[in-house]
């Protein structure tokens, strides 16, 4: 009995050594991406900060490709969440899309590392990641459903919401805008889409909550997956 404890837990040990280490490469990735050069970090440069050899790297990431993904994963997926906790709580279509927009450029401007990270990151991939492309097809899916935007496609669509706010998200960066610089910017992507100037005034003046105390204190609304939306835009 005493001999498959301790075996049970050398295996324990062995798991959180592993989630540790790998925890701390991302760590580390995250604060040389985090920069305005960060996309050019190379595995190197990596395994160097985070003092651990090539091979070690490749035992958790089968390339810097997947190690980006998980890194997107690992700083955009929280404050996804709390962002979906309010926007799903808010009529669909131009005025949850433009909420989200908007907590993208505000969160830029109060936490510049994440900002350059999720900046250097779309850079070679899906424009902040996966998930969030799948939430932002689902925002311009609902406008399309709903009419409220005016747009050949839900490609050109997302384009349109996510190029405009990864800009956005650079000048941000790169050097001091006006307070209101996200209400304006988004103001502006929601016209590019074709909402209404009524509309449009309903996504930039209301306050945002803080999302991860709204999620707090009011938890997940219920998902809607792009699918049931795509079902509804096939209807005739």
């Amino acid at each position: 009995m005493g001999r498959n404890i301790s075996l049970e837990r050398r295996a324990e040990i062995g798991r959180e050594r592993r989630l540790k280490t790998r925890a701390h490469i991302l760590e580390v990735a995250f604060e040389l991406l985090g920069r305005e050069d960060g996309r050019s970090t190379r595995i190197e440069e990596i395994c160097a900060a985070a003092k651990v050899a090539r091979g070690t790297f490749y035992n958790y990431f089968t390339s810097v490709d997947e190690m980006f993904r998980a890194l997107t994963f690992e700083i955009s997926h929280d404050f996804n969440s709390a962002v979906r906790s309010v926007i799903r709580r808010v009529p669909n279509g131009a005025i949850s899309a433009a909420f989200a927009l908007r907590y993208y450029l505000h969160k830029t401007r109060e936490d510049p590392a994440w900002g350059w990270a999720m900046v250097n990151l779309s850079a070679g991939g899906p424009i902040f990641g996966e998930e969030t492309m799948r939430y932002a097809t689902e925002c311009i899916l609902d406008g399309m459903v709903t009419e409220q935007f005016s747009v050949p496609s839900p490609e050109i669509g997302h384009d349109l919401m996510q190029g405009g706010t990864l800009a956005g998200m650079i000048s941000l960066l790169r050097g001091p805008q006006p307070p209101d610089f996200p209400e304006k910017l988004v103001a502006q992507i929601m016209r590019g889409l074709g909402v209404s100037v009524t509309l449009i005034e309903r996504c930039v003046q209301p306050e945002l909550p803080d999302p991860f105390a709204f999620l707090a204190e009011h938890g997940m609304a219920p998902e809607r997956t792009v699918l049931d939306m795509m079902a509804l835009l096939d209807k005739p």
